[in-house]
């Protein structure tokens, strides 16, 4: 949680992440602290000077400032002179596009993507769970303005989402359960489910139909739909959902129509995915 002095300067903190079984003979602290200030920039995507920097990752201000001359001097961030913030640079896309060129899955499902968008004429998405969150790692989108909402690398809360239910559903349960523990259920807009109780009957009911619908729960005028797709042991590693709006869909009409094209597409790219046996 930010402190009242981080509130007042307009930063957010990152996002964090437990350690699990960290062996400390091995672990690096200066690398963990360039990458806090790493993400410091992707949860404040906008310059920032060392000051601010220093109080949204909790640095001191020394550490700071060594971590972002090193990180200027390999070119992963730009410095203002006369602002005297700093940047994101363009080579900091390098690690994400290696990431989705390292992915077979991104590869292989993309003509199912291309189908389902043919069929259905919105936007249609692949996910993956990350912590407790889901990122978008492909999409294929509508001609609708609705498709400039998200963008690949895209993060929203796992619970509040078709596609984080629809991998939520399918998981073990401890470790959904761990997902649960984590999830701070904070609304995003009016509609967002904000009670534990809430969730785990939508999780209930989406074991039961195969596809999840949320609608408006993370962004206003949209409604989507989701299904999981099982990889290599039939374990869930993603969901693809279609995004629709509710200025010409209704929940009913999307259940109707859409949640039936998502759970055939999403078999189909399931026999793709489960190829594909990831660490």
């Amino acid at each position: 949680m930010l402190d009242n002095r981080t509130r007042k300067m307009g930063v957010n903190s990152p996002a964090t992440f437990a350690k699990i079984n960290i062996d400390e003979r091995l672990y690096l602290g200066t690398i963990e602290k360039g990458l806090l200030v790493l993400d410091t920039f992707c949860a404040n995507p906008r310059p920032m000077t060392l000051a601010e920097v220093s109080e949204a990752s909790g640095l001191n201000k020394s550490a700071t400032q060594r971590v972002l001359y090193t990180l200027r001097a390999l070119r992963y961030l730009t410095h203002s002179e006369t602002t005297r913030q700093y940047s994101l640079s363009a080579r900091t896309m390098d690690i994400g596009n290696a990431y989705l060129r390292s992915n077979p899955i991104v590869e292989a499902t993309f003509p199912y993507l291309l189908e389902a968008n043919k069929r259905s004429q919105e936007t249609v998405n692949l996910t993956e769970l990350d912590g407790s969150d889901i990122i978008y790692i492909s999409r294929v989108p509508s001609r609708s303005v609705m498709s400039s909402y998200v963008t690949i690398g895209t993060r929203l809360p796992a619970f509040a989402t078709a596609p984080g239910r629809a991998i939520m559903a399918n998981l073990s349960p401890s470790v959904t359960e761990d997902l649960l523990k984590t999830s701070d259920f904070a609304a995003i807009t009016p509609y967002t489910i904000t009670t534990r109780h809430e969730l785990v009957d939508e999780l209930e009911k989406v074991r039961r139909k195969g596809f999840a619908i949320a609608n408006q729960e993370a962004m206003l005028g949209d409604i989507s739909t989701a299904a999981p797709i099982f990889g290599y042991d039939n374990h869930v590693v993603a969901a693809v959902n279609i995004a629709a709006s509710t200025a010409n869909w209704t929940v009913e009409k999307v259940e109707a129509e859409l949640s039936p094209i998502i759970v055939e597409i999403a078999r189909q790219m399931s026999k793709v995915a489960s190829q594909y046996r990831r660490p």
